[in-house]
């Protein structure tokens, strides 16, 4: 029994709402028998949100008049949307292997919404992978209300979206899992690492004996663009440093997320806006060519 989604070979449409429902709800049920990445997402909270959060907080006093803890909460959302919205792609590779892929590719079902569907499919479940750390934000002081969460669900689908279709496009030229593991974890670590997450651009950080320090540490910390006053140093990163977050687009919805979630922000909201506005359908675009391009070769 073929499980290849059934359209009408007559049908000449691009999009297929059938199709785009039968791939969506396909990648919800896959997600839900893999307890596993329930659990991934539980220990990667824990890890990042709990240990380090408190752990750099004791000595952290605050960022900008958040506390470290706090600061992260935004960043260990965007974490577990990451590596949910890959490991979704993963599973391209695997339908490969066993054949279904081909079925899907030999169907008259519009390679777009076969796209669409696997792609929303993806980043429904790094909404609920990304709410896992959201549960824990009451712990830390922070009291989101409907229109908060609302706004950070719409932020996390849309990154989602854009880390989903990056995936699939990886996912078309790869062949094995190895292979795509390699990559996807060098995607992951540099997009998160290099968007804000666990530092600020440029802000007040509160700490633990920063004025005692030695004047000749001090001065050498000068350098960097560090610079002690009060009770806190003011931080900026070298140039070289912003020019990559700058360029990372994962830094500007993690951004926004970090504006809905603590009101806070680092970067402009026009600029914000447009990466999580823009990016989504172009990277849905660039996917669904990619798997087309499977269909012709």
């Amino acid at each position: 029994m073929s499980l290849a989604p059934e359209v009408p070979a007559s049908d000449p449409a691009w999009l297929e709402p059938r199709v785009v429902g039968i791939m969506w709800w396909r990648e919800l049920v896959r997600y839900r028998r893999d307890r596993s990445q329930i659990f991934g997402a539980v220990s990667r909270t824990l890890l990042w949100l709990v240990i380090l959060g408190f752990g750099l907080g004791a000595t952290l006093k605050e960022i900008e008049g958040y506390t470290y803890a706090q600061y992260i909460l935004p960043g260990v959302v965007t974490l577990n949307v990451l590596f949910a919205a890959l490991q979704s792609a993963i599973a391209l590779v695997w339908d490969r292997q066993v054949g279904l892929l081909r079925e899907v590719l030999v169907s008259p079902a519009p390679m777009l919404s076969v796209a669409l569907g696997k792609i929303c499919g993806g980043a429904t479940v790094a909404v609920i992978q990304g709410t896992i750390p959201l549960a824990f934000a009451p712990l830390l002081g922070l009291h989101l209300g409907l229109a908060g969460l609302a706004l950070a669900w719409a932020v996390m689908f849309a990154m989602g979206v854009a880390i989903t279709a990056a995936g699939v496009i990886i996912a078309c030229r790869m062949t094995t899992f190895e292979g795509f593991g390699s990559i996807s974890n060098g995607v992951i670590q540099p997009l998160y690492f290099l968007s804000g997450a666990i530092f600020p651009l440029k802000g007040i950080v509160g700490g633990v004996g920063f004025l005692d320090i030695p004047q000749s540490l001090r001065a050498e910390l000068n350098h960097y663009g560090i610079y002690a006053i009060g009770g806190g140093w003011v931080v900026e990163l070298p140039t070289w440093l912003k020019v990559l977050v700058y360029a990372n687009p994962v830094s500007y919805m993690l951004d926004l997320l970090r504006l809905v979630t603590l009101g806070f922000s680092q970067l402009p909201l026009a600029a914000n806006l447009t990466a999580t506005i823009a990016l989504p359908p172009l990277a849905v675009g660039l996917a669904a060519y990619a798997m087309a391009s499977l269909r012709r070769a």
